[in-house]
């Protein structure tokens, strides 16, 4: 299956998600939709969650950013936000299914991911055992991602500024004053 091929069925499920919830959608609406034939779709997707599972990679590749850079690590955590936001239906429609905790974890993922490339920068120099620096990372991006739920069990109603805002606040310096908690004085 080509690239582009993948990329429709992608669009279709996206298209399908806007009038069906997640459950309730089929392989046959989504080859119906593409104009190919079950066996391309079977191909290469075990099932509509598996093509769910590639749709946030490719997403999440395209749109997330890898790493948070010191200088605009705001607008860098912003981005989960405005991604959630320009797709609620979608983000909304996978949150109230079944698939909802491996939304949560590959955008913890994710978010890990970012604040770990932010704390290895404000921890630079500082002698901190790795199990306890993992123990920070790992207790902000829970941090970010329980906000973030919150948000959505909302309905995503609150407007996102405010979501962010709160995120930013407990963030800003805490994760250096937090790592320099843990520092391990010689």
């Amino acid at each position: 299956m080509s690239s582009s091929t993948k990329e429709s069925l992608a669009a279709a499920l996206k298209q399908m998600m806007n009038v069906k919830p997640i459950g309730k959608i089929t392989v046959k609406d989504l080859v119906e939709i593409c104009g190919v034939n079950r066996q391309t779709f079977y191909y290469h997707f075990d099932d509509v969650y598996d093509l769910l599972e590639w749709v946030f990679e490719e997403d999440a590749n395209r749109f997330l950013p890898q790493k948070v850079v010191y200088e605009h690590w705001r607008e860098d955590i912003m981005i989960y936000l405005d991604y959630l936001q320009e797709n609620s239906t979608f983000a909304l429609n996978v949150y109230n299914s079944n698939s909802r905790l491996y939304m949560l974890r590959y955008l913890e993922e994710k978010m890990e991911g970012c604040i770990r490339s932010f704390a290895e920068i404000v921890s630079e120099g500082q002698n901190i055992d790795r199990q306890d620096f993992e123990f920070v990372v790992k207790f902000y991006s829970k941090c970010a991602i329980g906000l973030i739920a919150q948000w959505m069990d909302l309905g995503m109603q609150l407007p996102k500024e405010i979501t962010v805002e709160r995120i930013l606040k407990v963030m800003d310096g805490s994760v250096e004053r937090y790592l320099s908690h843990f520092e391990i004085k010689k």
